[in-house]
């Protein structure tokens, strides 16, 4: 052959013994029979040529070399199916090498199953790139399932794995992206819908693009009041409520910034992992428990035994925590507020609504 599918290969050399005796090594039978396929187009081979080398060696290569012949066959195979397509010419050749080569017909079909369920899911994959399967791919598809009469148990496996595999690694691409939007939930569904598939996910995955629809929904609309059962300044406006909240008062030992500083994608990754962290209780000095309000304007926090209030000119910096979030102030202490529920949502409309001051 002279599409380079099969390479010329030495031929290996006589040890001592078998040139003592005159033997040849048996190795060399498979070499020359890849060599013929080297050399030659696989309807110039005839069975002779095959027989002849089995001759000369003593051997069957049936017997003694069964695997490597049927590897010459799956090569060739592979090599018809590159573009996903068997013409007439393949055939007559794939036919013409099973003679040749003595290739039982359960063989035959074993190799084609295998390379064919290769091939299949190669060009099923590429199908679905873009999350849509259309006519003329089925089509195309049907065909190398027709062409390989690959098992409908093997077809349906591969398209079931395939479809749900591109639906899961498109969600977790949103979520290494931080990012759920409407639209991006659209085409979620979408995918859904044009590849037929239930795109059923871990409660981890789950649990997380819900938080991520509620983050977009927070940080690009407009955020929803509430009714505040405290006094507040006619020119406030309740934002968010908790009734059990814990305050601490924070030694910390970090650099305070200038001005307010926090990353809205750092606060996205921390709260969307839900990291289990281990605090120094040294320091950390617990001041009461209570009600906890946010405003336009400030923190209110109704204890049991005092309030607390920071506006949000003061505060420096937010540092997530899995039950809450810590707070710099321009003064010497921070504040660590610690409730067991929303401590995301806390912090997301929080900091928007200190950036919307700036």
């Amino acid at each position: 052959m002279k599409q380079n599918i099969f390479q010329v290969v030495p031929l290996v050399n006589a040890s001592f013994f078998q040139k003592l005796f005159k033997q040849l090594p048996i190795e060399n039978s498979v070499i020359e029979v890849n060599n013929l396929l080297a050399s030659y187009q696989i309807n110039e081979i005839s069975k002779e040529n095959i027989y002849e080398i089995k001759q000369r060696y003593q051997i069957s290569l049936e017997q003694e070399f069964k695997l490597n012949l049927e590897e010459f066959y799956a090569v060739y195979l592979n090599h018809c199916l590159n573009d996903g397509v068997l013409n007439d010419l393949n055939f007559e050749n794939l036919n013409h090498l099973k003679l040749i080569l003595s290739l039982k017909n359960d063989s035959i079909e074993k190799l084609t199953h295998k390379i064919g369920e290769i091939v299949y899911r190669r060009f099923f994959e590429k199908a679905i790139s873009n999350g849509r399967l259309i006519k003329r791919e089925e089509d195309f598809l049907e065909k190398i399932e027709k062409d390989l009469q690959l098992p409908k148990s093997l077809i349906n496996n591969i398209s079931n794995e395939t479809k749900h595999n591109f639906g899961l690694n498109y969600v977790e691409n949103v979520i290494r992206n931080l990012e759920l939007s409407p639209d991006i939930e659209r085409e979620i569904n979408n995918i859904a819908e044009s590849l037929n598939v239930d795109l059923l996910f871990s409660h981890e995955i789950t649990e997380q693009l819900k938080k991520l629809k509620l983050y977009w929904k927070l940080e690009h609309f407009p955020l929803s009041t509430i009714t505040s059962d405290i006094v507040i300044q006619k020119s406030e406006q309740c934002y968010f409520k908790i009734d059990s909240a814990k305050w601490y008062e924070v030694k910390s030992l970090l650099q305070k910034p200038s001005h307010y500083n926090s990353n809205i994608r750092e606060l996205k990754s921390f709260y969307l992992k839900s990291i289990s962290q281990k605090r120094d209780s040294y320091t950390y000095k617990y001041i009461d428990s209570g009600s906890l309000y946010l405003t336009n304007k400030r923190i209110i926090f109704t204890g049991r035994q005092k309030d607390i209030n920071i506006r949000f000119e003061k505060i420096l910096r937010l540092s997530p925590q899995s039950d809450g979030v810590e707070i710099d102030k321009e003064t010497i202490k921070s504040a660590f507020i610690q409730f067991s529920d929303k401590a995301d949502e806390f912090c997301f409309i929080l900091d928007k609504l200190i950036r919307e001051r700036e």
